[in-house]
């Protein structure tokens, strides 16, 4: 399968991390499946009016590594669509990585990046072209229907294949440190000698075709959080019941078509009343 532009609706496991003990929550692992935190963290946004702004922001996303709790929050009666738990990311860095889940997709930092889930069981992931789109999200039942909820938009920029074993040497260049530790380490130690493809975001100080990756956020205030906006879109490019296989992987799309999807991905983001993320700072680094 030749590299193509494709729009992907990728779907990921979408409950909520629950704290281990305490205040904290220990680094996931293998006995455990994926799930979301919702975090705050420093980063940029953009409004509805398309001003630009930075400090704290709040949003839903993947962090396997470990966490503290910030607020049990509040939830809206009986609407568990609201996160309960309010999450600081950290990371500390281990002697080995075997059976910890690493981070993917890792929305951290510079750019987004995108590199190991469902590659192996689903070869057409490895073959997108710059200038497609991933819209990560998750199958959920709201009231008594499936619908389909989006934490990250990742717009493909640029890709650098490599073997598991050889992640961190291969793709050192082009991370941050942190995501060596919290994904590369993890594909390393669990991953043997399988073949995976990093994707690089766009941004929005580096767009392709007018897009850039971004991530459904709110300024950090108060005691609630947000749920993860409903998407819906036409059932050639979206499907509300699609919550295990990803959508569209055989599908190329033609630059201005992808466009327009990921504007309708924007524009809904906007319409639930929150921002454009468009950068998260890079999770502390703690020593144990």
């Amino acid at each position: 399968m030749p590299n193509k532009r494709r729009f992907i609706q990728f779907p990921h496991p979408g409950p909520e991390h629950e704290p281990d003990f305490g205040e904290f929550k220990g680094w996931n692992t293998y006995d455990r499946p994926h799930a979301r935190k919702f975090m705050e963290f420093s980063g940029e946004w953009i409004e509805s009016d398309g001003n630009s702004k930075s400090g704290n922001l709040r949003a839903w996303g993947e962090w396997e590594a470990e966490s503290e709790l910030i607020h049990i929050l509040k939830q809206p009666r009986h609407d568990t669509s609201y996160p309960r738990y309010l999450w600081h990311p950290y990371y500390v860095p281990k002697d080995g990585y075997t059976r910890l889940h690493n981070t993917d997709p890792f929305i951290f930092g510079d750019r987004f990046l995108y590199s190991n889930c469902r590659q192996k069981t689903n070869s057409g992931l490895t073959k997108l072209a710059r200038g497609s789109v991933i819209a990560f999200g998750s199958g959920k039942a709201i009231a008594g229907k499936r619908k389909w909820v989006l934490d990250t938009v990742l717009v493909i920029a640029g890709s650098i294949d490599f073997t598991a074993s050889q992640a961190h040497h291969v793709l050192s260049d082009y991370v941050p440190d942190a995501f060596l530790t919290v994904t590369a380490n993890p594909i390393a130690d669990n991953e043997g000698f399988s073949s995976f493809r990093l994707y690089r975001g766009a941004t929005a100080k580096d767009l392709v075709d007018g897009m850039f990756s971004f991530f459904p956020a709110m300024p950090a205030n108060g005691d609630r959080g947000f749920p993860r906006p409903v998407i819906d879109m036409e059932s050639e490019y979206f499907n509300p019941s699609s919550w295990q296989a990803p959508k569209g992987v055989r599908i190329e799309r033609s630059a201005q078509e992808l466009r327009t999807i990921w504007e309708s991905l924007a524009t809904q983001v906007c319409d639930a009343g929150l921002v454009i993320g468009t950068r998260a700072e890079l999770p502390e680094h703690r020593i144990a």
